[in-house]
């Protein structure tokens, strides 16, 4: 992907991170999304040129503040690198790509060495075998191992990963790849949030960065609509449906300990059944 393009969306993130401490950026119009949707599209592609490239940015967003807030890396939170052999069909990779890239994205963010490397190996075998065979990711691995010691360039490379898979995705229409991929990331993050919201003895910062999931979770379902003659967009849609539910009743960054033991039920029950 573009440097300048990747910088834009970086930045978008950065300050709307700052400005409501969430960990997806808002997806507001500006004129170049205006101007994208006027354009001559499908109802389809409207979706997603309404919206920036990437519309629901990385993993990152999640564990930067989780690392902020306090809260320790727990490895038993993601999803075991073992399981990547028990893939076959092409819903179970995308979805399990973008998991092991929240995973990834988790593991960097705090440092672990090792962990960074299995998920990287993870990653890169779904990569492969999904044939999403981009000039950046061919030398994505190489690129990780020899930054493995530089946090801000780590972050960086695989950020770059994110959005360069997301646009190689769209732009060889498979799109309903893209869609898998990036609901696999966002289920993820929240998964890991609320369970760490779970065990926390002071979980008021993480009862913030998930309540303020619920436009995220509608994005995401408004950009899988379109895609819903898919039986996997259609099973991914249906599975999403009671946490839309449980998030239509919230209300700015604060959940009820109901909402929250809701939430957490519900994206756990999500998650088992995609891993």
């Amino acid at each position: 992907m573009k440097t300048s393009s990747f910088n834009v969306v970086k930045s978008t993130t950065l300050a709307l991170t700052i400005a409501s401490a969430m960990f997806f950026a808002s997806c507001g119009g500006n004129s170049q999304q205006t101007q994208e949707a006027e354009s001559d599209t499908t109802p389809k592609e409207e979706a997603f040129k309404s919206v920036t490239k990437y519309p629901i940015p990385t993993a990152f967003e999640v564990t930067k503040l989780l690392n902020k807030a306090g809260a320790s890396y727990i490895l038993s939170l993601s999803n075991p690198v073992e399981s990547v052999d028990k893939y076959f069909t092409e819903k179970s990779k995308a979805v399990n790509l973008g998991i092991y890239g929240a995973d990834l994205s988790y593991a960097s963010t705090y440092q672990m060495k090792q962990e960074t490397m299995n998920y990287l190996k993870v990653s890169k075998k779904l990569i492969d075998e999904l044939q999403i065979s981009t000039a950046f990711n061919s030398d994505f691995a190489t690129r990780v191992e020899s930054n493995i010691d530089n946090k801000d360039s780590l972050i960086s490379i695989i950020s770059d990963s994110f959005y360069d898979t997301y646009e190689y995705l769209n732009d060889n229409g498979k799109d309903n790849l893209s869609l898998m991929v990036m609901a696999g990331s966002w289920i993820e993050g929240l998964y890991i949030t609320s369970q760490i919201g779970v065990i926390s003895k002071n979980n008021v910062d993480i009862i913030k960065i998930i309540a303020n999931q619920k436009e995220p979770l509608n994005k995401l379902v408004e950009l899988m609509q379109p895609n819903a003659e898919d039986a996997a967009i259609a099973e991914l849609l249906a599975s999403l449906k009671p946490l839309v539910d449980i998030f239509a009743a919230v209300s700015g960054d604060t959940l009820t300990q109901e909402q929250f033991e809701q939430v957490s039920q519900a994206v756990s029950t999500v998650r088992e059944g995609l891993i």
